[in-house]
């Protein structure tokens, strides 16, 4: 019995016992006074940092030792003598297992040995005087009263009956009673029945998941829930209890798909994410799962979360639930997708063997092995031997739309300190990633993989530092990876659009020859709000111009990937903010394109971060906001057959008014063209896709110079 019971205990000895043999009812403020002590007890260990299990273990020790007091007296009062009850009062759910959190719903079944329709009075009272002090006192009860055989049909009937039976437990009353249910339960409900529950808590899981995003990093994530949540847990422990017949995590390590490691990091994310959902009640005085954006800031500093330079309080606290969400999603997911494929190794048959397999025959490919969709290895030391082999293995199961084995997916994970500085300047590995991002259409599954089993973040620390970072932004609805992501699946899929709205795109797309450069600057286009930079973009240029010596990028690659790294945003602001009929906007634009490769890579890379934003980020109106201003750049270059780059000697921009001796209105401007062959006409004809005419017609004289900026010619009108 642990100390923090024997307080209790004592406690409900002095305060409890006075109420001798009068019904619970009629002394209801006795039981409040004790239930609010003890509460401020509980409220006090979570101040002092205990762990989320553990304060939910001590709040159903409470509510344990309350039940069994009232249960006692309203025993004692009706049958007036103390003697064993006919009744069994058990604990299911979220009390079942031990796992209360403080606003939580109770959920008790009183089970009973009588025959017929209807219950006895004597029984009917002892279980409406638990029920009301139970609703007097502020607790939703969730309550049935039944039979074992009358238990036993409804757990057949409903999934979610039988999942709250499965972690039943007695807290008072007819133990013998209790212990044959129990038995009835395990023969009746589990035994024949594994297959059909695992398919449908499958099915349950994959509809929550889809209701509730589809993704661990949304900005207000739903702890109970959501991807990566509680439930997704507790889902893992129910279908194992159903062949293994027990719900802790133990029994499934030395599966070949749960690791002592995995084992671990599963538990402490569970108890983190109990621990945040407590406070969160607490905040809110009532059961609630969402942690809003306004509560955040909130409940990390409840959870004494320092605030550090660079970092707010909230951010770290959502970068750490996001960290713990995705250490249960991982593994959860692994053993859904297991599930599925019906896949069983010789570790898993004894767990799983009642489910299909199919035996397709191997095909071994350079140290791997195919079968059944999935990718393994041939020797258990392959990527000891030469870690090149970690990224061959992404390559192929890019190549072949494959899945890592459980083993693969362990090993791999087990496997990241293999992944070094000389590793990162190699050259075998770095031409194998950029094959990896330069296959079209195909480069945000394999990098999803990568980032799932840490090794993105590994090979690409300026990447890495993104995991889980919060954006406490309005229009970012994801963690900058998950942004980041999200955004090179948004250019997958241009490659097989048929939306009429974005061909366009997909046809700037199909003409890009190499989409090495532009897939690499979408995953580092972030990476400066890592340092917390103010703009970003600057920053996300420096770790992208370091990305590039060390891929060891061409000059022209390397030009490319700074400047669409740098003025990521650049089109998308000069659309939404700048006057585009303005000569002005359309020059500096000109300016910092420099040619139709460039701006086409741009319109890319612009869409694919509008539509990662959030789906309500990209809309038909920036749409014809940004089209416009490309289009006079790409009518420029179709007329002249170059680029013509606009310097402003003056430093006052293009067409501003200088005042003059020998003229009243003039202008300075050097027009730079790849040839030196421009005449005035043609310089005329260039002006007018910048510029409006009538605007230079009212200007006496343009000082102008051609191919240099040191010759300069006057040009009068």
């Amino acid at each position: 019995m642990s100390r923090h019971l024997e307080k209790i205990l004592a406690h409900a000895e002095r305060e409890l016992a006075s109420t001798g043999a009068q019904r619970p009812t009629d002394v209801l403020p006795v039981y409040r006074k004790f239930l609010k002590i003890e509460e401020h007890r509980l409220r006090l260990r979570q101040r002092a940092g205990d762990g989320g299990r553990e304060v939910c273990a001590r709040r159903v020790d409470l509510i344990d030792v309350l039940l069994r007091h009232v249960f006692a007296a309203a025993n004692h009062v009706v049958n007036n003598r103390n003697g064993t009850s006919p009744i069994a009062l058990v604990a299911l759910g979220g009390y079942g297992r031990r796992e209360l959190n403080p606003y939580s719903d109770v959920d008790v079944m009183f089970l009973h040995r009588e025959q017929g329709r209807n219950v006895s009075r004597a029984t009917s009272q002892i279980i409406e005087q638990v029920l009301y002090l139970l609703w007097d006192i502020g607790f939703k009860v969730g309550h049935s009263t039944r039979t074992i055989k009358e238990a036993i049909a409804a757990a057949n009937g409903d999934m979610v009956t039988k999942t709250a039976m499965l972690e039943s437990r007695l807290v008072t009353g007819d133990q013998e009673l209790e212990q044959k249910f129990r038995e009835q339960f395990r023969a009746k409900c589990v035994a024949g029945y594994e297959r059909e529950y695992i398919e449908m808590r499958m099915r349950d899981q994959q509809a929550r998941h889809a209701k509730f995003g589809n993704s661990v990093y949304l900005q207000e994530p739903n702890l109970k829930s959501g991807c990566g949540s509680l439930r997704d847990y507790q889902n893992l422990l129910w279908m194992t209890f159903f062949k293994e017949g027990s719900l802790t995590t133990t029994h499934l390590v030395g599966k070949d798909w749960l690791s002592e490691p995995d084992r671990r990091r599963i538990e402490a994310a569970y108890d983190f994410l109990l621990r945040v959902r407590t406070e969160l009640h607490y905040l809110h005085h009532r059961a609630t799962d969402v942690l809003h954006l306004n509560m955040q800031e909130t409940v990390a500093q409840r959870l004494h979360y320092p605030q550090e330079r660079g970092l707010l309080r909230s951010e770290a606290l959502m970068k750490d639930i996001y960290a713990h969400s995705r250490n249960i999603f991982r593994v959860t997911e692994r053993i859904t997708a297991q599930f599925v494929s019906g896949y069983s190794s010789a570790k898993t048959r004894s767990l799983f063997g009642f489910l299909p397999r199919a035996k397709p025959a191997a095909e071994h490919v350079n140290g791997f092995v195919i079968q059944d969709r999935q990718l393994d290895v041939e020797r258990s030391d392959l990527f000891n031997k030469n870690p090149v082999e970690m990224m061959r293995a992404i390559e192929i199961a890019q190549e072949r739309q494959l899945e890592p084995s459980p083993e693969l997916a362990d090993m791999l994970s087990r496997k990241i300190g293999l992944i070094t500085h000389p590793l990162r300047y190699a050259k075998e590995p770095r031409e194998i990633f950029r094959r990896i991002l330069s296959r079209k259409g195909e480069v945000g599954r394999a990098l999803r993989l990568m980032h799932r089993l840490d090794f993105l973040g590994q090979y690409i620390p300026e990447f890495g530092q993104l995991t889980c970072l919060v954006q406490h932004e309005f229009f970012h609805r994801y963690t900058a990876d998950e942004h980041t992501l999200v955004c090179i699946d948004k250019l997958d899929a241009l490659a097989r659009t048929e939306n009429s709205k974005l061909i366009q795109y997909r046809k700037l797309f199909e003409e890009l020859p190499d989409p090495f450069v532009l897939y690499l600057a979408l995953l580092l286009h972030d990476t400066g709000k890592a340092v917390g930079a103010r703009p970003h973009s600057e920053a996300s240029a420096v770790f992208a111009q370091r990305v590039a010596r060390r891929l060891q990028l061409d000059a022209r690659e390397r030009k490319m990937l700074i400047l669409l790294v740098d003025h990521h945003v650049t089109l998308s602001n000069i659309a939404q903010r700048r006057n585009i009929d303005d000569p002005v906007t359309v020059g500096e634009f000109a300016a910092i394109v420099k040619d139709q490769k460039n701006l086409d890579a741009l319109m890319l890379l612009t869409l694919a971060d509008g539509q990662g934003t959030s789906d309500q980020a990209w809309s038909d109106w920036k749409e014809t906001l940004v089209w416009p201003i490309a289009i006079r750049f790409m009518n420029a270059r179709k007329r002249h057959g170059r680029h013509v780059r606009l310097w402003f000697r003056s430093g006052l921009g293009p067409i501003m008014p200088t005042k003059s001796r020998r003229t009243s209105t003039s202008c300075r401007i050097i027009i730079f063209a790849h040839s030196k062959s421009l005449t005035l006409s043609r310089t005329w004809n260039c002006f007018g896709d910048f510029m409006t005419r009538p605007v230079l017609e009212k200007r006496r004289s343009l000082r102008c110079s051609v191919g240099s900026r040191s010759q300069s010619k006057v040009i009068r009108f």
